[in-house]
C-alpha cells in the first residue's frame, strides 16, 4: 500500500512535503496530513481513492485529538464537516 500511495500521490506531488527531504518514506499519517493541510480538492479525492475515506477519516481524528498537531484550525474545521456528513 505504500508504495502504491507513493508512486500515485505523493511521487507527482513533492509539493506537499517540501521539507521533507525523503518522500519515498513518509508514514500514511505523514501523507495523509501533507494532502489535507496543503492539497487541493483533487489531491483530496485522490487520497480517499487510494487509501479510503474512513482510513483518512480515522488518521485525521486521532491526530486532531493529541494535544498538538500540525493541522490549522481553518483546516480542522472543513474536515471536520467533511467527514460528519453521510456520503
Amino acid at each position: 500500500m505504500h508504495d502504491r500511495l507513493y508512486n500515485k500521490l505523493v511521487k507527482n506531488r513533492p509539493y506537499l512535503w517540501w521539507w521533507v527531504k525523503d518522500k519515498e518514506n513518509l508514514s500514511v499519517e505523514s501523507i495523509v496530513e501533507g494532502v489535507l493541510s496543503y492539497g487541493d480538492m483533487e489531491d483530496v479525492v485522490k487520497l480517499f481513492e487510494l487509501l479510503g475515506r474512513n482510513e483518512v477519516k480515522k488518521i485525521f481524528e486521532n491526530k486532531i485529538q493529541k494535544t498538538r498537531h500540525n493541522y490549522r484550525p481553518q483546516t480542522v474545521n472543513l474536515f471536520k464537516k467533511v467527514f460528519d456528513k453521510r456520503v
